[in-house]
């Protein structure tokens, strides 16, 4: 025991010597005296020692500690003092100088939700709005997920606290932008081209792919005889005017509560042209976007006839678009206010 006193007397003792700064310092003081530090470890032993032992260890052990604790604040003192000493031996010139004008942008996922609310103008759309905070009724009820549906998984959402909450309706940020679906059909008569861009919150665990604050762009599309050709159309549509020419859209099944039937939307994939490649799986296409026929119970639910109308719901996410596009790695980066990555668009 006294071998290992004095080793560490020894070594940490010349630790202190060598420091040049307060946070070399600071972490020195971490290995000594904090929680499973060097002296922490050492007073856990004395427990085996006999009390024969102890009164010869003891006072060696707070010797050793005393003279550790003075060798810290001693050295912290000498650092202080050399800095203010530098501090007061320097000259500070200030000469004119003209700051360089910095010309301002809009955010790069900005640029790109112009690019398709022009592209879907075209096609005679119509921008409709939807409020962040929302009833559950809007955002989910209405929309074929009733409460305890297992669909709701799918969602993790931020509910409001109960003491801001309207009698008879549960708050919530809204999770998606389909919950303007429900005003589009009660507020518009058929046929329809809406469109919806704006902001939504999920409890997600963030990461390069995920964010809890994210924009979504729908469209909802209400007529007789629409169908999913329709949508094929207008999914390829949107790929080319933002991708290239040469992208190709692709349905695959998949379930979405609020349309029946639902599909995935894929693109063809942008680095290997459809051939296959590391990005795509070897599959030759990447999963865009999330669509579908309106489910009859949600047209009901606007006030709009199933036997007579049909409908498509279609949505993609702005900020994935941009990452593809520019090569982009972490969409953590879109809403770090990080001017070195901004500045690039």
């Amino acid at each position: 025991m006294e071998e290992k006193i004095s080793q560490i007397q020894k070594d940490y003792l010349e630790k202190i010597q060598k420091a040049k700064t307060l946070k070399e310092l600071d972490e020195i003081f971490l290995e000594l005296f904090g929680k499973n530090g060097a002296v922490d470890q050492l007073s856990k032993q004395f427990s085996t020692l006999s009390q024969d032992q102890l009164k010869i260890i003891g006072p060696t052990f707070n010797q050793v500690k005393q003279q550790l604790e003075e060798g810290i604040n001693e050295k912290r003192t000498n650092i202080r003092e050399e800095s203010y000493k530098r501090l007061s031996e320097e000259n500070l010139t200030l000469q004119p100088s003209r700051l360089k004008a910095r010309k301002g942008h809009l955010h790069p996922v900005t640029q790109f939700e112009q690019e398709i609310v022009k592209l879907f103008k075209n096609l005679g759309f119509v921008e409709a709005d939807a409020p962040h905070i929302d009833t559950d009724y809007n955002n989910f009820e209405v929309l074929n997920i009733p409460e305890n549906h297992p669909a709701r998984d799918l969602w993790d959402t931020f509910y409001i606290s109960s003491k801001f909450q309207v009698p008879s309706s549960k708050l919530l940020l809204r999770t998606h932008t389909s919950n303007s679906q429900i005003r589009i059909l009660k507020d518009n008569t058929p046929p329809i081209r809406m469109m919806n861009l704006g902001r939504c919150f999920r409890f997600e665990n963030v990461d390069a792919r995920h964010e809890h604050t994210f924009e979504q762009f729908e469209i909802v599309y209400v007529d007789k005889g629409v169908s999913m050709a329709h949508l094929q159309y207008l999914s390829e549509y949107f790929f080319k005017g933002t991708l290239g020419q040469d992208i190709k859209a692709r349905l695959r099944p998949k379930y979405y509560p609020f349309v029946e039937p639902g599909v995935g939307v894929d693109a063809s994939c942008v680095f290997c042209k459809g051939k296959g490649c590391k990005v795509c799986g070897q599959t030759g296409f990447l999963e865009l976007a999330g669509a579908g026929m309106i489910h009859p119970d949600v047209l009901k639910a606007g006030g709009i006839d199933p036997n007579i109308y049909s409908g498509i719901a279609w949505g993609v996410g702005p900020g994935r678009m941009v990452m593809l596009r520019e090569g982009i790695e972490d969409i953590r980066l879109f809403n770090s206010g990080d001017l070195s990555f901004l500045e690039k668009y």
